[in-house]
């Protein structure tokens, strides 16, 4: 070892740094263990198709809607968990800023469209089939396990309809891991090019299996029930610390635009007036208008599923 270095302080270093890679998120696992891999899209006709069960989360509730941001900054792909997911009466400074950014040039609109808040649904979710397990180590299979799964408002469309439609809908049978529960069919087709050039998932012929089946015997299920993530906990293991915000809004340049309101809602400074309301801005005003298709298509029509797409295989990749 060199004479410049400790090799003790080092080590310490290395221990620190391996426990990191061992550990990267606040859940205690790592993404990739927890987290089931992007479904990907078939062709306009041939659409890559999956398979299985919705399962209630731990704490007796079934799914559960978060809001986030998410932007290129460099190379690099930023994620922050927004406020808004627990109370929308939250402050969140990159709500504000894009309320902000609105207001001004067209050059600051296309930055707020940058930074809009956007959605997503996440639940437990038993994998009965997923054809890439083919191609798959052993390890790295999942199909008969429970991942969760983070789906986009066109799937949580698909659930919807069968919870609020008593009369023709499954209701909770799509939860039911027993002799009643219904599998879903997830059927991802790809739409066609659309003017920038881009292709998008396209889940309009995704559904419910007519027939119920069991995920097998009571044992089974109980073990399957047992390994159950808590939703709660995945989603709270998103959120960046105060020190991590501020320095991406530094580094965005957003933090002239949102210093102050950020002192006074963190009480640095006496509270004054309100902070900004961010949510008065509508997010539909950042869409883009060749994205009102017509409904038999069903794809996401924006950068968000794109960039949710190469977002989650970063991050499987940490």
């Amino acid at each position: 070892m060199s004479k410049w270095i400790s090799k003790d302080l080092f080590n310490d270093f290395q221990k620190e740094k391996k426990a990191e890679a061992d550990k990267p998120n606040d859940y205690g696992m790592r993404r990739s263990d927890i987290i089931w891999d992007t479904p990907l899209k078939g062709t306009q006709d041939k659409p890559k198709t999956y398979e299985g069960r919705f399962l209630p989360d731990i704490d007796g509730g079934f799914y559960k809607k978060y809001s986030y941001h998410m932007f290129k900054s460099g190379e690099k792909w930023m994620f922050i968990l927004c406020p808004k997911t627990y109370n929308f009466e939250n402050y969140c400074p990159f709500c504000s800023s894009t309320s902000q950014l609105y207001q001004g040039s067209a050059a600051d609109k296309k930055m707020a469209y940058n930074y809009k808040r956007k959605e997503k649904f996440v639940s437990n979710f038993f994998i009965v089939n997923d054809p890439r397990d083919a191609e798959r180590e052993q390890e790295n299979m999942v199909n008969g396990k429970v991942k969760l799964y983070e789906f986009p408002g066109k799937v949580e469309m698909k659930l919807k309809n069968e919870i609020t439609d008593t009369k023709e809908g499954y209701g909770y049978l799509i939860f039911d891991p027993g002799e009643e529960g219904h599998n879903f069919i997830l059927k991802v087709l790809a739409t066609k090019q659309d003017a920038n050039g881009n292709i998008w998932p396209d889940y309009s012929s995704s559904l419910f299996s007519r027939s119920a089946e069991s995920l097998g015997t009571e044992s089974d299920i109980d073990k399957i029930m047992e390994s159950r993530i808590d939703i709660n906990e995945y989603i709270k293991s998103l959120e960046k610390t105060d020190d991590e915000v501020v320095q991406i809004l530094k580094a965005e340049m957003l933090w002239d635009l949102v210093e102050s309101e950020w002192n006074r809602y963190k009480n640095v400074q006496e509270k004054t007036t309100s902070v900004v309301q961010e949510e008065d801005i509508d997010d539909e005003q950042f869409d883009d208008k060749d994205d009102d298709k017509d409904d038999d298509k069903d794809d996401d029509s924006s950068t968000d599923e794109l960039d949710d797409e190469q977002l989650l295989r970063e991050l499987e990749e940490m």
